[in-house]
This record gives structure tokens, C-alpha cells and sequence, in this order.
């Protein structure tokens, strides 16, 4: 479905990514992990045309997205839940929804606010708060209901549960289950290991805008060496 080959992309002058290579599948389920700084967001803003990439390819379902901008790419069916959540603070969480509302490939059980709001119990509640009086936890679950509503073919979660309080991020990791189960492909960037390896299919890692691991889930707890190195866990 997602293919990235030879992704490089600057600031300035300054050389952020070198040649990141990375491939998501059908209703696979994919983890990509690193420090901070070494350009897993990059990555991931470089995929959606928010950061112009200089060299590579950046293909989905085929088609090539380099040099496209991001309104196209998330129409050809790419959802982002964005590192630090960006909800519409003077927008209620049901208007975040409705507001993010598409269904352009056809979906036969397409998303809606009633089905986040009952995968969400939590949310539903608080349907008719303004965004910026929502709890962190809060409003990671709008997020990832608003990329939702986009009826996506790929899921990609910039940090799925950073800063978020145990019992929400028990909550985001089933939320993750259950969309994998229903054949949801998605790309999840985070540092719980062992949360990541019980989701995902396969892992890659980042360091200093290189991927220098890339592996199964069993082959991710088994290299706690490799994790050390690399993740510094």
C-alpha cells in the first residue's frame, strides 16, 4: 500500500533524512521507533507533503506523492493523527468530527460520529466541549476519531500515546486492536516497546534519519541489545 524508498529531506541546508526506505501493507500494521530528533516525524511530515522532501520516492497504492500537496494526499485516503493532537481548540468535539467528515473511496460501513463516540465512551461524554477545555487524553482520542472520520485506507499516528496517563493509553492500544482487527492499515509512531510489539506486524527504526533496524515483533523483544543502542530503554 505505502511505499518509501531513498526519502531524503532537508532543513535548509541541514540534511534531516538520508535515504529512508519503509513499507506499510494492506491491513498491516506497522511500528516506526526512534529517539527524539532522528526524524520520525520528519518522515511522517515528508509523507504528507507538510515538509518537501529533495530525493526518493514516496508511493501509495502506486501512485507517487512527492511534490503533491497535503489536501491531495490525504484525499487518495491517508489519515494523520499529528504528534501534539492540533484539535480545533474553538470547535465542540462532535464539530471536530463532523468537521473531518469524508467518505470518498465508498466505505460500506463508513465512519461516523456515533460509531467514534461508541468506540469512545469517554469522548461521547464530552461531545459538546470546546476542544482546548478537553483533557490531553481527551483529546487524543478526537484525533484519532478525526483521522477516522476521513474514512482513511492508512492510519498513521505521529506519537499514538506520548504524555497520556496509563489507563488512556490502555485505551488507545485496544482502540489500535480493534481497527487492526477490522483490516485498518496503520502506521504508529511510539516508544512503548512493548505495546508497539503486541500491535504490530513488523518495526523499523530510526537513528540520525537512517533506519538501521527493521524486524518482526519477535525479533524486536528478542534483540533487547539492539534496543538498548538504539532506543536507549
Amino acid at each position: 500500500m505505502l511505499r518509501i524508498e531513498g526519502l531524503e529531506t532537508f532543513y535548509g541546508r541541514s540534511q534531516a533524512l538520508f535515504g529512508i526506505s519503509l513499507e506499510v501493507g494492506e491491513g498491516e500494521a506497522v511500528g516506526f521507533m526512534g529517539r527524539n530528533g532522528m526524524g520520525k516525524t520528519t518522515t511522517v511530515n515528508s509523507l504528507f507533503g507538510i515538509v518537501p522532501s529533495a530525493a526518493g520516492a514516496v508511493l501509495f497504492e502506486g501512485r507517487e506523492l512527492r511534490d503533491m500537496p497535503s489536501h491531495r494526499i490525504a484525499r487518495l485516503g491517508l489519515g494523520l493523527v499529528p504528534e501534539g493532537r492540533q484539535v480545533f481548540p474553538n470547535l465542540t468535539a462532535e464539530e471536530n468530527l463532523v468537521a473531518a467528515a469524508a467518505n470518498r473511496g465508498g466505505r460500506g460501513n463508513p465512519w461516523t460520529a456515533s460509531r467514534i463516540f461508541g468506540m469512545f465512551p469517554e469522548l461521547d461524554a464530552r461531545r459538546r466541549n470546546m476542544g482546548n477545555l478537553l483533557s490531553g487524553g481527551e483529546q487524543q482520542m478526537l484525533a484519532i476519531g478525526r483521522a477516522l472520520m476521513t474514512n482513511p485506507k492508512l492510519l498513521v499516528l505521529d506519537e499514538a500515546t506520548e504524555g497520556l496517563a496509563p489507563l488512556v493509553r490502555r485505551r488507545i492500544w485496544e482502540c489500535l486492536a480493534a481497527l487492526k482487527e477490522e483490516g485498518q492499515a496503520i502506521l504508529v509512531i511510539d516508544r512503548n516497546v512493548a505495546d508497539l510489539a503486541r500491535l504490530a506486524d513488523r518495526h523499523y527504526i530510526v537513528e540520525k534519519g537512517r533506519i538501521v533496524w527493521t524486524g518482526s515483533s519477535e525479533d524486536l523483544t528478542a534483540g533487547r541489545a539492539d534496543l538498548e543502542r538504539w532506543l536507549g530503554v
